[in-house]
């Protein structure tokens, strides 16, 4: 019998499909820490639960901070549930010990690079009360819990010395849009005539007598109107003394530095966009605010990047205990103040909601109601609302028809910064801001905005 081999069988040198995967997660950390214009240094080959620290610099002087961060990256193939807000991570429990010992800051990385995600939380501000027993699950919140160049501040305060440190505004263009609406153009002209009417109701009462159409576009002020209209053609001329009509520059009044005639010229814009607004938006004085009335449906306009859609009449409904069904619709609405500011005149929109029963009529629990939603509204729902409000004013023939508006508006006043604010920065202290994230990722009770463009 031939003697045994000794040699033994040869395999071919190859690479670990697994040490692929971990090193694309560290390279991923890596690429988004020079994107924050931070040094990543890698641990090494024997590392036992950190993978590298982020040195912080100042993104402006590029001066070093003196503030470091232990990195742990964990990989996974795919972000769970694409399509729910949240997702879970188990970690070893022996890991987390790990963590805890110590005082480095350290933050736990959990990436997809294929998909280009990354998510990432404060080791030792997440499992600040947790027990070596206890299971070792981190929840990440999508919406707020995500790892790119816009985490650089969150970085330093979990780094940081107390008290703290200051640092310049990072260096962001960004457009700032105001409230403020130009009134690119209204008549030439206002018309003024005496009238035997004493009050707005004797006004009313008289046009109603007319069987004419006739808008609210008047002001009764001393026993006189005052209005864009022809005060001498009808149904006006029946109201008024011919005789008497005036036609002045509007000018006179728009740029007028007397006290009065602004405050009189002031109400002839709110009234005559009361009227312009009608029948479809009314103007409601309990609650000083202009409402799109009637029943659920969406309108479009136009967003920051495409036209988009909006609802702008929703219904809800409740069961109480006996099985009886309530139910109640929120209306879409602005709060307008007319403004002179350098030389020009502005409407200043203040978007706000009404709550109604039938489309008309005020729900009893309004002011609940409002309070509840402004208390999670954010700002890419008030965006949204604004930008909508600057584009239903637009002139267009669907809205006013073949003839142009009395009041035209251009588009909002906007400026431009070298600086930008990390909204989710100067919110992370705010201990109702996980919660309200994850209420607008799921557009409870705010309007549905169908592409998102405004975020």
């Amino acid at each position: 019998m031939p003697p045994r081999s000794r040699r033994r069988k040869r395999h071919p040198k190859s690479i670990s499909t697994q040490g692929l995967t971990g090193q694309r997660g560290v390279n991923f950390i890596e690429r988004i820490a020079l994107e924050m214009g931070s040094r990543w240094t890698p641990n090494g080959p024997n590392e036992v639960g950190i993978d590298g620290y982020i040195e912080l610099f100042d993104p402006n002087s590029h001066l070093p901070l003196g503030l470091t961060l232990a990195v742990q990256s964990k990989v996974v193939t795919a972000i769970a549930n694409d399509s729910n807000p949240t997702f879970d991570y188990w970690c070893d429990a022996n890991d987390v010990e790990y963590w805890l010992n110590g005082n480095t800051p350290v933050i736990l990385v959990v990436s997809s690079p294929a998909s280009n995600e990354s998510y990432w939380i404060s080791v030792k501000d997440y499992f600040k009360d947790w027990k070596p027993a206890e299971p070792a699950r981190v929840t990440f919140v999508k919406g707020q819990d995500r790892f790119n160049p816009d985490s650089f501040r969150l970085l330093v305060a979990i780094a940081a010395p107390k008290p703290g440190l200051y640092l310049a505004p990072a260096r962001h263009q960004e457009t700032l849009h105001t409230n403020l609406l130009p009134l690119d153009a209204c008549p030439a002209r206002i018309f003024i005539a005496c009238t035997d009417c004493r009050t707005p109701h004797d006004v009313w009462a008289s046009l109603r007598a007319t069987k004419q159409e006739a808008d609210a576009g008047w002001v009764l002020w001393e026993r006189k109107i005052f209005s864009f209209h022809d005060l001498s053609e009808e149904p006006w001329s029946s109201i008024c003394e011919v005789g008497t009509v005036e036609g002045f520059a509007t000018a006179e009044w728009s740029e007028s530095s007397d006290g009065q005639r602004q405050r009189v010229f002031v109400q002839l814009l709110n009234q005559t966009l009361k009227a312009q607004l009608s029948p479809e938006v009314r103007y409601w004085p309990q609650e000083d605010c202009y409402a799109i009335v009637g029943r659920p449906r969406k309108l479009s306009y136009q967003s920051l990047r495409r036209p988009s859609k909006i609802t702008v009449v929703s219904l809800f409904s409740a069961t109480a205990a006996d099985g009886r069904v309530f139910e109640w619709l929120r209306h879409m609405a602005f709060r307008g103040q007319f403004r002179f500011l350098e030389g020009q005149w502005y409407l200043e929109l203040t978007p706000t909601y009404r709550f109604t029963h039938d489309g008309h009529a005020l729900d009893r629990f309004h002011e609940d109601r409002l309070k509840g939603i402004k208390r999670i509204e954010g700002n890419r729902a008030v965006l949204s609302s604004l930008l909508f409000w600057a584009d239903y004013l637009q002139p267009n023939t669907t809205l006013f028809g073949v003839r142009p508006p009395a009041l035209q508006f251009g588009q909002l006043l906007t400026f431009s910064s070298d600086v930008g604010i990390v909204d989710r920065a100067w919110l992370s202290d705010d201990p109702d801001f996980a919660r309200d994230t994850e209420l607008n990722a799921k557009q409870l009770l705010l309007p549905d905005f169908e592409d998102g463009a405004d975020s």
